[in-house]
């Protein structure tokens, strides 16, 4: 048996069909021969139009109660009715709208769309103001008009998503946000607020925030639509199912403008109906909110407690480096009852990581070092300052001061060993090592190098990392004046960093090829200012001997080397297995004459050129080999 919506709908659309029949008016509707074909029955003889106008009108009255009947079960259609606020000509409209969609029938006997016109004529000046642009129906997105010219011959038409709820499908509508999720409000938790403002630092955290203060018990959460049809998916589809909306800002930058802008103010207002909490990870500015009344919450803390972890892990113990319950809830796609919950951290926290960072395995130690005894003792006392943290801070109750983590600097030329004491002291610890690229960090949009830095910080705290940031200077480096917006973000990043590592409890290093680049009020954040200098004639030694290590060698004088050249060991390292290279395809044991072009050709990455007496007795053979190399072009001279 067709519903009461239905059978209205049928009825509205026959009288309308037999009434402009007898009218002439074929345009549009069917002549009462065609509605008797069409019906399969024999043709008759039709009365005048007001017979039938008066015939259908007990018809209509009683399928009107039946429908304001239903509207009050346990039905689609009711409770969609009253969770919009729909009043008896509201529903009448949505009644009819739904039968033009979906009964074939009622199509043919309307002759096209359901138009503006059409309700007028059907059901009077009510049903249009039903469908204006500040009417409940509108406001709850069930119904859209279109079209540009007169407004009696614009469409009237059904969302899709009431449609296909009315035929028990209650499915997403693919015109959502793409990372929609449902959230159930907690069982035991007092009345909420219809508006409600939320801010915290870790989304899990500010969505848990939002369903327990706002009104209702189910609430799609989405980031705010981007465009007019996204909005109406979303308030058509928190209506059908009888949900509320949970909007999470994303962070405001200059390609998103601002966070609430005057599309989602709108809508917002508009949807009245729809318990709304506002969540992002700082306050939002009360000015680019709706004039209405917002009841303003704070998050509660990212960390998880034990109960969370447990309900996750079990019995396994919660860690001193507490994940955030948004790390959490990423860990249960893959958690179960084997599995280790130290791996999965490290998991997930490398993941987000390599979005930013590269990993890198710590394998020097020690004795791969060749450093002056100061700057050695400087690296060990570091490795204590990481290790005594809880004795010296928890135990002894030591100020965590200037940070509770540990800061360090190392500044010196390129290839002085830097980077690779940062290893050392990672596999020391036992540590993975994630190298950032401060200078591919940067974003050109503002507000994105604080949410990179923040994705970094975030991942870290989760797994037992060392962060090496290179190229300090990029972002650390003196603050300028400030002349324009770009200067004034500019400082707004270092200073966002400077926060952050305040806070951060882990172990950063920062590399820069000259202290004197970097800010003051960054200084007073670091613990340990480590510089590397250029190696040492003796150290020049030390490291070719080392980077030449078992490879059969000739008649090489390494004094000769060290003495001569004054060059990093990051450059001595490239130099030595250049010249493993060149004496390979030779053909025989690395010689002095490798050495030296390999030097030469160092040298020349450096924008500098080599003397004949640098080159002692070899100069020749080096200058043959180094021309036949590159052609002619070298960084050697002979004089």
């Amino acid at each position: 048996m067709a519903q009461a919506w239905e059978r209205l709908g049928r009825l509205l659309a026959e009288r309308t069909a037999l009434v402009g029949g007898l009218q002439g008016e074929s345009d549009g509707v069917l002549l009462p021969g065609e509605l008797d074909r069409l019906a399969g029955r024999p043709e008759r003889q039709g009365p005048t139009r007001e017979e039938v106008a008066a015939a259908y009108e007990p018809l209509i009255a009683d399928a009107r109660k039946d429908l304001l009947a239903e509207l009050e079960q346990d039905t689609v259609l009711g409770r969609i009715a009253r969770y919009a606020g729909l009043a008896e000509p509201d529903a009448t409209v949505l009644a009819l709208a739904a039968a033009a969609e979906l009964d074939e029938a009622v199509g043919q006997l309307l002759g096209g769309p359901l138009t503006v016109g059409m309700l007028r004529s059907m059901l009077g000046d009510d049903a249009v103001t039903a469908v204006g642009d500040d009417a409940p129906l509108r406001r709850a997105a069930l119904v859209r008009v279109v079209g540009g010219g007169p407004l009696g011959g614009s469409t009237v038409q059904l969302a899709r998503r009431v449609a296909w709820a009315l035929v028990g499908d209650l499915s997403f509508d693919p015109d959502l946000p793409a990372d929609l999720e449902v959230s159930v409000a907690p069982a035991d938790r007092a009345a909420g607020g219809e508006r409600v403002l939320v801010s915290g630092p870790d989304r899990v955290r500010r969505v848990q925030a939002a369903t327990d203060r706002t009104a209702g018990v189910a609430f799609l959460v989405a980031v705010p639509p981007p465009d007019e049809r996204g909005w109406e998916a979303l308030v058509a589809q928190a209506t059908v199912v009888g949900a509320g909306l949970v909007l999470d800002l994303p962070p405001r930058s200059e390609e998103r403008g601002e966070p609430i802008g005057p599309l989602a103010r709108r809508w917002i207002d508009r949807a009245g109906h729809l318990p709304i909490a506002v969540c992002a990870a700082e306050p939002v500015a009360l000015e680019s909110l709706p004039r209405q009344r917002w009841t303003e919450v704070v998050a509660a803390g990212p960390e998880v407690d034990a109960a969370e972890w447990s309900a996750v892990f079990g019995e396994a113990e919660l860690p001193a480096r507490r994940p955030s319950a948004s790390q959490l809830r990423s860990l249960e796609l893959v958690a179960d009852a084997d599995t280790d919950p130290v791996r999965a951290l490290r998991r997930l926290a490398s993941g987000s990581l390599l979005q930013h960072a590269r990993r890198v395995e710590p394998r020097a130690t020690w004795s791969d070092l060749v450093l002056p005894p100061p700057q050695e003792r400087q690296l060990r006392a570091l490795v204590d300052r990481y290790r005594h943290r809880a004795r010296v801070h928890d135990e002894w109750h030591l100020p965590l001061y200037p940070s509770p983590g540990v800061v360090a600097l190392f500044s010196g030329h390129s290839g002085t060993g830097k980077t690779t004491s940062a290893e050392v002291i990672a596999h020391e610890l036992g540590v993975d090592l994630f190298r950032v690229d401060l200078s591919a960090l940067v974003s050109k949009y503002i507000g994105e190098t604080e949410k990179n830095l923040e994705q970094i910080f975030s991942a870290a705290h989760a797994g037992n990392y060392l962060l090496l940031f290179d190229e300090a200077d990029s972002l650390f480096g003196s603050r300028s004046a400030v002349t324009d917006a770009r200067d004034r973000y500019a400082n707004m990043e270092v200073s966002y960093l400077l926060q952050r590592l305040e806070t951060y409890d882990g172990f950063v290093v920062l590399t820069s090829n000259f202290q004197g680049n970097i800010d003051d009020a960054f200084l007073r954040r670091i613990h340990t200012t480590v510089s590397f200098p250029m190696p040492s004639p003796d150290d020049r030694v030390r490291i070719w001997e080392r980077c030449l290590a078992d490879a059969p060698r000739g008649d090489v004088d390494l004094d000769h080397l060290a003495r001569s050249f004054e060059i990093s060991g990051g450059s001595i390292r490239n130099a030595a297995l250049s010249a493993a290279f060149l004496a390979a395809g030779r053909d025989r044991p690395i010689g002095m004459v490798e050495l030296l072009a390999a030097v030469v050709e160092e040298y020349a990455k450096l924008r500098q050129r080599v003397s004949p007496a640098q080159l002692g007795p070899w100069a020749t053979e080096v200058s043959e080999l180094v021309g036949g190399l590159t052609g002619g072009a070298s960084g050697a001279t002979t004089g």
